[in-house]
């Protein structure tokens, strides 16, 4: 009995560690790796996983699934908080663990699912007379997809909001990645997680699990089918002329992005404050006159607009004069309600001003803040502990063209730019990915970025600190861009676009909404089962 229980317990601690390197290998899979093989193998791993489980195993190895996921992927969050938010190591270790674990608790309920609603594969659990098991294990693959897309979709939202790390970033630039503007990251995602399994399913027929799970023979007609259909889909992009959906201006607008390097520690200091914004119009000064266009990113100018009236000023009448549109990042406040923002502001050309809505936990607000007492006294950086703009806010207005931007971390949300791309003939989006220093998660926002392109048709201008500054067409590809940590400005020409994606016209909300309506009739079909 020792014997058989000590390898039982091998056994599980085997399978827990390739839970855990399935969910790194999605993180491998997506920018700045690439290994977008990777994301296919991650999902044949975690279905042959969950087959034959308990519920409590299934909850198990989805969490370790998402460790591994959120520990090799999101780390980078212990930059914000140790190097920004001034506290200690072990205090930051601790917070960025505590952080991974939580997100990876979503994993776990959403693989826990998977085992209440899927057909268990194991021998004394026989199916129905009326149905085969060829069938059975199909569904399980729809199912395993549904759900995938499902726990992506639901941390768009959930406990604020983490959009990070979906599978569907690794095909930005890849054989699905025109597909984009019809499906959309999640139809994406929905298409490796279903192929992932279909693999693992031809594998699963040729080796068991375990004795408790032995798979019953398979009618290859329909199992072939499936995947010579997901062939068909995955070569399709090669194959044929994807169409364009909007309809883009003949003529091309000139653009200029200033990239300063800014120190993150000296840009919110007093006594640097004077140069940095003196290097900044230092490098915009011979653009000026070439520019239809001038971009300065997030936070640019590191005062508060109500007390930046002489700069603004200045700037606007320099905008004016060379009939250009200037658009720059920069705080503000309500004094008397004791609200802060993250702002946009318009200057020359451009009018209007734009207050964040999608704010980064730990770089600009502290889950759980008020829970956490003094803690957040540490967190005393002017950008930090800020407000939410409005979500009905006006967009940003030029003669030729108008854009409601996205700051930051705002680019993750898919229904987000969907919305802005509505109301926009261009995507802006401007970032300060100091906040995360060298780690992956700037590269990791481009490619967000890319696909926001993709899905919307439309050029992306990414205006950044400290790098990747970049202009993206709207096929995701980069056409000028910068290197991380380097002093640059980034000139060069973008179309507007007008018209819907049938992503931006109906995709956004029916894909989900395909993939609730799956796990719903699982469910519907589970409950009647039991009743016979």
């Amino acid at each position: 009995m020792l014997f058989l229980d000590s390898k039982a317990l091998f056994s599980t601690m085997l399978r827990s560690i390739i839970a855990v390197i399935g969910g790194v290998a999605v993180t491998l899979s997506l920018a700045p790796y690439n290994f977008w093989p990777l994301a296919i193998f991650a999902t044949a791993c975690l279905f042959a996983l969950l087959q034959a489980q308990t519920l409590k195993m299934s909850a198990w190895f989805g969490w370790c699934f998402g460790l591994g996921l959120f520990g090799s992927g999101a780390s980078w969050v212990y930059v914000s908080i140790h190097d920004f938010g001034h506290l200690s190591v072990g205090l930051s270790s601790l917070l960025t663990l505590v952080f991974c674990g939580c997100l990876a608790l979503l994993c776990a309920l959403n693989w826990a699912a998977y085992a209440l609603l899927s057909h268990r594969l194991i021998t004394h659990l026989r199916p129905p007379a009326s149905q085969t098991a060829n069938t059975l294990h199909l569904e399980n693959t729809i199912l395993f997809a549904a759900l995938w897309v499902t726990g992506e979709w639901a941390r768009t939202w959930l406990l604020s909001g983490f959009p990070w790390l979906f599978i569907g970033y690794s095909q930005t630039q890849q054989l699905l990645g025109p597909w984009a503007s019809i499906i959309g990251v999640y139809g994406i995602s929905f298409l490796i997680a279903i192929t992932g399994a279909v693999v693992a399913l031809f594998t699963l027929q040729r080796k068991s699990l375990g004795a408790e799970a032995r798979l019953s023979s398979i009618n290859p007609t329909k199992q072939y089918s499936m995947a010579f259909s997901l062939l068909l889909i995955w070569l399709a992009p090669v194959t044929l002329t994807f169409p364009i959906w909007t309809e883009q201006a003949s003529k091309p607008n000139s653009v200029t992005m200033v990239q300063a390097n800014i120190s993150q520690h000296k840009k919110w200091q007093l006594s640097h404050r004077q140069s940095s914004i003196d290097l900044y119009l230092k490098l915009t000064e011979p653009h000026w006159q070439t520019s239809d266009l001038i971009i300065w990113p997030e936070a640019a100018i590191p005062i508060y607009h109500d007390r930046s009236a002489e700069l603004l000023r200045h700037i606007n009448a320099r905008a004016i004069a060379s009939q250009t549109s200037f658009i720059s990042g920069i705080p503000s406040r309500d004094s008397s309600a004791g609200t802060r923002y993250n702002s946009l502001i318009g200057l020359g050309e451009a009018s209007g001003i734009y207050h964040k809505q999608k704010l980064v936990p730990f770089g600009e607000y502290i889950p759980f803040g008020k829970s956490l007492g003094n803690l957040l006294d540490f967190f005393d950086l002017p950008i930090a502990n800020m407000n939410a703009g409005s979500s009905d806010q006006q967009a940003l207005q030029s003669p030729h063209w108008q854009t409601t931007p996205l700051i930051c971390y705002e680019v993750v949300y898919p229904a987000l730019a969907v919305k802005a791309a509505a109301v926009s003939d261009v995507l802006i989006t401007v970032s300060n990915d100091s906040w995360f220093g060298a780690s992956i998660g700037p590269l990791q926002h481009l490619q967000m970025a890319q696909m926001r392109a993709i899905e919307n048709q439309r050029y992306m201008l990414r205006s950044t600190g400290n790098g990747v500054t970049a202009i993206i067409d709207p096929r995701g590809r980069i056409t000028a861009r910068t290197a991380q940590f380097k002093q640059a400005v980034v000139s060069g020409l973008f179309f507007t676009s007008s018209g819907k994606t049938p992503w931006g016209a109906i995709g956004f909300w029916l894909v989900p909404s395909i993939c609730g309506v799956i796990i719903l009739l699982f469910a519907l079909k589970k409950i009647t089962g039991h009743k016979h």
